[in-house]
């Protein structure tokens, strides 16, 4: 039976709590401490893991500091991201952090140097590397079943913005939060299966960010507030080996509950994947005279997943080599300056190299 890795969580909000479930199902690991802003969170949630009290922290610094906690999960809003990562990085404490890196290119870039400086165990979620058919679809383009990658479209559609769905003026929603609407929340997501599927780099943009609900009513006095991030965006990207590919983003997508899918067009053939159904790739190749085509859905076994909750109580510890198909702190970084350089293009409204690392 492996040894007991002692953890504490950052964050009690929904996605936390899916963190904490995951986290209980892994053999050996036990969540003791705890870490929000809200009294209520942080009982009701000590309360059921039976965290004690004075473990039950209001400031993420003091549970990093904790000599009893090995290792720290952190879900947070976007503007706290640079300060635990730091502040786990001094301490020599692993970390498994949500994505976006950072809210900015510039507190990503000091996370970098000391990272550098002092390396920890830490990864980045970048949650759709660990689903079954996005797993097998990399391993499908690995082995060369595709060819050369000619152009690819990668879309990831949300509806919970719509007008229609009244959503309040939330943090996803304020820049100084945030930093970016759609495009950090779900296009960091884009970007990264874009290069994690085909092995490419981005080497150019071009993009178009725009705000669709200008307005959303504050949450207590119901008056409106002027929104300044995006809540669509579009870009498109030139890679380093010639492929190109087309992106877009929206939380005003109606009927669109969480549709991530990816299309990747092969000198051999083209491949699917998508959220919507995470236990198969669809395949559609041409037959022997070349005349028509097949389209085939090949199933994919659970299994084939990865589980990053397990690989963090693993390098925490250093029980086995870290596995490299997980997301780390260079991965992060390249993600933000992807991020900034779409900024840029938007501003720009032309064509911007990406920047050397």
């Amino acid at each position: 039976m492996s040894r007991q890795v002692n953890i504490g969580v950052i964050g009690l909000g929904g996605m936390a709590r899916f963190h904490i479930e995951q986290l209980e199902k892994v053999e050996g690991v036990r969540i003791v401490a705890l870490c929000d802003v809200s009294e209520e969170a942080l009982a009701e949630v000590g309360a059921r893991l039976n965290v004690s009290e004075e473990r039950r922290y209001r400031e993420a610094g003091a549970l990093i500091a904790d000599a009893g906690v090995e290792g720290v999960v952190a879900v947070t809003p976007n503007d706290s991201h640079a300060a635990i990562l730091l502040g786990c990085i001094a301490a020599g404490k692993p970390l498994f952090a949500e994505k976006p890196l950072t809210r900015t290119l510039d507190e990503a870039r000091e996370v970098l140097e000391a990272y550098r400086s002092s390396p920890i165990p830490l990864l980045i979620n970048f949650s759709y590397r660990n689903g079954p058919a996005f797993q097998a679809a990399r391993k499908f383009v690995a082995e060369g079943k595709l060819g050369r990658i000619n152009h690819l479209f990668v879309q990831y559609l949300q509806d919970w913005g719509s007008t229609v769905k009244n959503t309040p003026f939330l943090w996803r929603f304020d820049e100084a939060v945030t930093g970016t609407g759609t495009l950090g929340d779900l296009g960091s997501h884009m970007i990264d299966v874009a290069e994690y599927l085909t092995g490419g780099r981005m080497a150019e943009l071009q993009a178009m960010l725009t705000t669709i609900v200008p307005e959303r009513a504050d949450l207590r006095s119901g008056e409106p507030v002027p929104v300044r991030v995006d809540d669509f965006a579009c870009f498109n990207a030139r890679f380093a080996d010639g492929a190109v590919g087309v992106f877009q983003t929206s939380r005003n997508a109606l009927g669109s509950g969480n549709q991530h899918e990816v299309a990747l067009y092969g000198e051999k053939g083209t491949l699917r994947v998508s959220t919507l159904n995470d236990r198969e790739l669809v395949w559609t190749y041409p037959t022997e005279d070349g005349r028509e085509t097949v389209t085939e859905t090949i199933d994919v076994a659970g299994n084939e997943g990865l589980n990053p909750w397990a690989e963090f109580a693993a390098r925490i510890r250093g029980d086995r080599p870290a596995n490299p198909l997980f997301a780390g702190l260079e991965d992060g970084y390249r993600n933000q300056l992807l991020l900034e350089t779409v900024v840029r293009a938007n501003a720009a409204r032309a064509a911007v190299a990406v920047e050397a690392e």
